[in-house]
């Protein structure tokens, strides 16, 4: 059966399938463009016609893995980013946040990172994107009052999410996990030396992750 949205799954994605899928997302993600769902069924031990029942082709089996991750990725970075503290504080918990969801979905964050900008051309998935990287951090800077030098929002913002996910999967690429509490506390330092006003305020922070 062929669908004629792109972003329409043909059936209900069992629990299941949808972690077989998940867990092999990584053994695809590099070269997805040259892959078919032949290969896809055989990464992940999922019976082509079972694949198909579900997804009309890979460009669907593509948007749901990116869909799920992301839907997760915006709960427990929402939840990182009411953190009590301050600026810095409220900051590194979102970083620490991010970290963590990339460091538990490797595969899937691996296809999110090689194919930015595919998913950047669906829609769905671009407003994944910022909802989960861009946005609360975003929200964060622009709540920070004066603590904050006169800075591009968009750009710090989107220079912190190259780092993130950057630096995260270098970790995953080079040692197969991401050090998290050290690479968020890098992160975090190395920003919020550039972006803050130079007098102390709040830099006693800077040395954590948002504990």
């Amino acid at each position: 059966m062929t669908n004629s949205n792109p972003l329409q799954i043909t059936h209900a994605v069992p629990k299941g399938l949808a972690s077989r899928l998940s867990e092999s997302a990584g053994s695809f993600a590099s070269s997805f463009h040259e892959i078919r769902m032949d290969d896809i069924a055989k990464a992940s031990g999922i019976p082509r016609a079972t694949l198909y029942y579900h997804f009309s082709g890979k460009e669907e089996v593509l948007t749901f893995l990116l869909r799920a991750m992301l839907a997760d990725l915006k709960v427990s970075v929402a939840t990182a980013a009411e953190v009590d503290g301050d600026t810095n504080a409220r900051l590194a918990s979102v970083v620490h946040a991010q970290l963590n969801h990339l460091a538990a979905n490797p595969g899937t964050g691996q296809l999110l990172l090689s194919n930015l900008g595919k998913a950047g051309q669906l829609p769905v998935i671009a407003a994944g994107i910022d909802d989960g990287f861009h946005a609360p951090v975003r929200r964060i800077l622009l709540e920070a009052g004066d603590v904050l030098v006169d800075l591009d929002v968009e750009v710090v913002t989107t220079a912190l999410f190259g780092a993130v996910t950057i630096v995260g999967f270098q970790g995953l690429l080079s040692s197969g996990h991401i050090d998290v509490e050290r690479v968020a506390r890098t992160i975090v330092r190395t920003f919020w030396s550039g972006i803050t006003r130079g007098d102390g305020s709040q830099h006693g922070h800077a040395e954590g992750t948002g504990s």
